[in-house]
């Protein structure tokens, strides 16, 4: 594992892939942060009695308190810049049409290349930096990632000036295993329950619709349906704009 202030990792996930918004998150913390991470977890795992995966799906009112120390326990490191969460919401009725002509590989690649770059790109704030990417491995099957990783790099020297390949890994991991990766999915999982209005559903859980609502209100916003104000790094909404080809001049 890279560690040092230059070094960050990104853990990244998918929410809602079949809804009409689909989200895509992660979370950056910087190397020397991972492994302090993970022991911040044991101890709350241990106190929280919460040793199974976490994920927005196990959001359950029988642990609702849980997931909401598990949300406060974020919060309190990303006022504080040792995490930080990004999102970006897809509108899927747009996608086709818009972006990749329902080659399904080459959205993948262009929906993460979009979010990393615009995102995590930036955290690379000179070509002595370097970003670590682990993306939950039950998404990434068919996928080469080192495709994903050379795109994002050339991306990053062009967006950033960098004169250097900035990415050093794009690579899968089991969610099961990372306690970032499974924080992220219980953020980016309220995104998109708010994104797709699943709360006016009458079989709502009300856990789910208590949790979202609290997110967004620690995020100080009225909704996670809104995108984030430019300047607020720890919590970023992205809802992204897909430009519509131009007409050809008759």
């Amino acid at each position: 594992m890279a560690e040092g202030p230059k070094n960050h990792h990104v853990h990244c996930d998918e929410s809602q892939t079949g809804a009409r918004f689909v989200v895509y998150g992660g979370i950056i913390t910087s190397g020397r942060n991972v492994d302090w991470f993970d022991g911040i977890m044991a101890k709350w795992r241990d106190d929280n009695h919460m040793h199974a995966e976490l994920k927005w799906t196990k959001v359950t009112n029988q642990k609702y308190a849980q997931y909401k120390a598990l949300v406060d326990l974020f919060f309190e490191h990303a006022a504080l810049h040792r995490l930080h969460f990004k999102s970006v919401v897809f509108d899927s009725t747009e996608v086709d049409y818009a972006y990749h002509d329902g080659d399904e590989e080459l959205g993948f690649y262009k929906f993460y290349y979009q979010f990393l770059l615009h995102k995590f790109g930036v955290y690379a704030k000179s070509d002595e930096h370097s970003l670590y990417v682990s993306i939950d491995e039950r998404s990434t099957t068919k996928y080469k990632l080192g495709t994903l990783k050379d795109v994002l790099n050339a991306g990053i020297r062009k967006k950033f000036g960098r004169n250097s390949n900035v990415v050093k890994q794009v690579e899968p991991a089991c969610s099961k295993h990372s306690n970032l990766m499974q924080m992220a999915d219980v953020l980016m999982g309220a995104v998109g329950w708010h994104s797709n209005d699943l709360a006016d559903r009458p079989d709502a859980r009300r856990a789910k619709i208590d949790l979202a609502n609290y997110i967004a209100q620690k995020a100080k916003l009225g909704s996670l349906k809104h995108q984030t104000p430019y300047e607020q790094r720890e919590f970023e909404i992205w809802r992204f704009k897909f430009s519509r080809p131009k007409q050809a001049k008759k």
